[in-house]
């Protein structure tokens, strides 16, 4: 991805610049949100702001640091006033998403709230996609299901997922449908996440 992209004009002149994707360890884990927010958009640096410390001490509490782990965004810029990336934004970038999870072949991907999870595994409430990850463990994404960017490599190379809540704190404190908070359903689908990396390690 050229450091000057501007295929998106909204995100081109709301960003202050490209924010690149991390990776971790050599097939390891790979955290995917939705878009950059202010923090990140400043530093230049992916889960940089409070959600991302969130993912980064709930990651040590299993033994990852934050260099031991690999993150990205459905969408390199941030989107004006943290909207929802557009469609067409999505479109325009989810290919080079693909392109990085096929260089650096992450063992599993943890996609951070629903925006993420619902490019890779369909639409649907967020807490239903959680439910069908615990059992066996993950979720193989469907090529039919995913994103049409996504389709050739879940077909080739086979993705592997756990969807989790999103850690900001509005997201984080709230309940999930069946009353159990939020950040209880992350705790576990995180642990859930690195029991499955480990385990195809």
């Amino acid at each position: 991805m050229i450091k000057d992209c501007a295929r998106c004009p909204a995100l081109c002149a709301s960003r202050t610049q490209i924010v690149m994707p991390t990776p971790g360890p050599e097939a390891g884990l790979l955290a995917i949100g939705e878009a950059p927010g202010q923090k990140e958009d400043e530093m230049g640096l992916g889960f940089a702001g409070q959600a991302g410390k969130t993912l980064d001490r709930l990651l040590v509490e299993h033994g990852i640091a934050r260099e031991g782990y690999g993150r990205a965004n459905i969408v390199r810029c941030r989107p004006p006033e943290n909207r929802k990336p557009m469609k067409q934004e999505v479109d325009a970038c989810l290919p080079y998403l693909a392109d990085f999870i096929e260089e650096t072949k992450p063992r599993v991907l943890l996609l951070v709230g629903g925006t993420a999870a619902a490019h890779f595994v369909g639409t649907g409430s967020l807490a239903r996609r959680i439910e069908m990850s615990r059992s066996p463990g993950g979720t193989w994404v469907d090529p039919l299901m995913c994103h049409p960017a996504l389709r050739s490599l879940a077909a080739k190379r086979g993705l592997l997922v756990v969807p989790m809540p999103h850690t900001s704190g509005l997201a984080w404190n709230r309940k999930s449908p069946c009353g159990e908070p939020w950040s209880e359903v992350g705790k576990r689908q995180i642990a859930l996440a690195v029991e499955l990396a480990q385990r195809e390690g």
